[in-house]
């Protein structure tokens, strides 16, 4: 809760999550787990130089942050997909069009312009 009390800008994770913890009831460690690396690998354009610092403080230099953050997740033995929490693609466009309503979305590093880009992180995660 300090990042949120401290005004740090949540991103599309957090708020794709919001809407998979209160829709679909999956707890939200477990929409980290699903959606931190997917919504990585979309921002990556955006800001490509800090996830190169993500990598290397996780002793990874040079490597895409994205997939070593998934790596990591699947060593702890979490959900890493939506289809793992059971969560299917017919249900992709509530989530992106609930998502973009949430407080989160607005604020990702990469701009996000509508319920499409949404969509296409949730393929990712698919």
């Amino acid at each position: 809760m300090a990042p949120l009390a401290s005004g740090v800008p949540m991103g599309a994770s957090h708020g794709i999550g919001y809407v998979l913890g209160a829709a679909f009831d999956i707890p939200h460690g477990h929409t980290s787990c699903i959606m931190l690396p997917a919504v990585m690998r979309w921002n990556k354009p955006a800001n490509a130089n800090r996830q190169a610092m993500v990598a290397a403080a996780m002793g990874h230099a040079g490597q895409d942050a994205g997939e070593e953050l998934d790596t990591f997740i699947g060593g702890l033995g979490m959900p890493r997909s939506l289809s793992a929490v059971h969560i299917g693609r017919e249900h992709f466009d509530r989530i992106a069009e609930q998502a973009m309503g949430t407080p989160w979305v607005p604020r990702n590093p990469r701009r996000i312009d509508g319920p499409l880009q949404v969509r296409e992180i949730l393929e990712l995660a698919a």
